[in-house]
């Protein structure tokens, strides 16, 4: 019968493991928790205290209230502001032109023979699973320094 020995377990594992257990926790088990250590409230509660108001908030509403600008001028403060604009047949030109030029400038910079050019994307579920794999070697190697974590 083969044995398997069990990797001791070190900080990280330990913190990989609580992790893992509380991401496990449903949100309907946290809520029990809480009903039944009492800290439960029922709608008559909550609506039974009378609620405080925010003195910061009145006192910034009764700042406003007593400005001295008129409505019209609210309204039309921004009027002569340039939303829009239109451009010349020579400005579209030239805006053309400079992408064009920008094209064929990124064309002759791309090298064909390097091998990263024909290198397929890599999905992040590919990555992850990468992640993972290089994540488990290290933790099971006994000769790396702990920087590495």
């Amino acid at each position: 019968m083969e044995q398997q020995s069990a990797s001791p377990i070190n900080v990280l594992h330990a913190i990989r493991i609580t992790d893992k257990a509380w991401r496990s926790v449903s949100v309907i088990t946290i809520s029990n928790c809480f009903k039944s250590c009492g800290f439960s409230m029922s709608q008559e509660e909550a609506s039974e205290e009378p609620l405080e108001p925010d003195m910061s908030l009145e006192a910034d509403r009764n700042k406003l209230q007593n400005t001295e600008v008129q409505f019209e001028d609210y309204v039309t403060c921004d009027e002569g502001l340039a939303t829009t604009g239109t451009l010349t047949d020579a400005e579209i030109i030239d805006i053309v032109n400079q992408d064009i030029n920008e094209d064929n400038v990124d064309e002759n910079d791309v090298d064909h023979t390097d091998p990263a050019y024909f290198e397929p994307l890599i999905s992040n579920k590919e990555a992850r699973a990468a992640i993972n794999t290089l994540r488990s070697f290290i933790e099971r190697c006994d000769d790396i320094e702990d920087p590495v974590f």
